[in-house]
């Protein structure tokens, strides 16, 4: 052996010694034990990520139970909007399928909702369907009935409101303007939104407006409850500024129902003018329009 090993070392041919190649195979045993994305490999070919089939790409990714989500989708009630009504009220992750099919029977049953109805009203106010039947919307259909408002099947998303905490401090702070419970009561019966309206951040400071800067009488609300749909900052000061200027007091139907290109017109012709009379074809045929479209009515709080 050692004539050999020297043999080969006066030619300068000694064999070099084989590495074995184990960190390689380990390195390639690991990318293939792993997703194709997650580790490259050079060398090595990435492998094409695995095909969903036609029945996986198809169905929808549902962020209800499914049993929950079974109820709604037999209702009518699109995919969208359940993820779009998981998304504004999580509590729906959680309900069963039971209280949802109360609330669509109570709709359907007792509030008068046409079951064809049911995915508008549902988009319109998803919070319907986490809302207790017993302890929240039969109270409420209750007391809507009593205060005489019409329609009540077209305004189905006023029954997810409390009566304690949002109905009742409406119209106890229409009575604190100075207006009798009976003038209050029937601003909410004639004008329901109202009660979609937040007290601090849109009642009091347009209330406050109008009895401070506009110097006007709270009967003007009990007339024209609409004024609190309107924008403050934006529809309500400045035409009331615009009025004051040119020494015109218009009611509150024609000075915020117009359009701005109407108001203007009729602004430009009054010089000191003093209202109509409510019983007047002037009330409505030469100072209110339906140019509807004009109109910034603020959303509900």
């Amino acid at each position: 052996m050692e004539e050999l090993l020297l043999r080969h070392a006066a030619h300068g041919s000694l064999p070099r010694p084989v590495v074995p190649r184990r960190r390689t195979l380990r390195v390639a045993a690991v990318a293939l034990r792993t997703r194709p994305t997650s580790l490259a490999v050079p060398g090595l070919a990435r492998a094409p990520a695995p095909a969903l089939a036609p029945t996986q790409a198809a169905e929808p990714v549902l962020p209800v139970a499914a049993d929950a989500a079974a109820v709604l989708l037999a209702a009518g009630v699109p995919p969208a909007d359940l993820r779009r009504a998981a998304g504004m009220c999580p509590e729906l992750l959680s309900v069963p399928a039971e209280a949802i099919a109360d609330v669509l029977r109570f709709l359907t049953d007792e509030a008068g909702v046409p079951a064809d109805d049911l995915p508008r009203v549902l988009r319109r106010r998803p919070r319907l369907l986490v809302s207790p039947v017993a302890s929240r919307l039969r109270p409420t259909l209750y007391f809507l009935r009593a205060l005489g408002v019409p329609d009540l099947h077209r305004r189905a998303d006023l029954l997810s409101f409390s009566v304690e905490d949002k109905l009742l401090p409406r119209i106890e702070f229409l009575e604190s303007l100075g207006l009798p419970p009976r003038a209050a009561r029937s601003m909410a019966r004639r004008f329901p939104a109202l009660f979609g309206y937040g007290v601090d951040g849109n009642m009091r400071p347009k209330a406050e407006y109008l009895l401070g800067a506009m110097a006007r009488d709270a009967d003007e609300l009990f007339e024209f409850p609409e004024y609190f749909s309107y924008a403050l900052a934006t529809r309500i000061a400045p035409r009331h500024e615009a009025c004051a200027a040119r020494g015109v007091r218009l009611p509150l139907p024609a000075m915020l129902r117009p359009g701005d290109a109407k108001f203007r017109a009729t602004l430009a012709g009054c010089v000191g003018s003093t209202p109509p009379r409510r019983r007047s074809p002037l009330w409505y045929a030469s100072w209110v329009d339906d140019d509807t479209g004009a109109v910034a009515m603020e959303g509900t709080v």
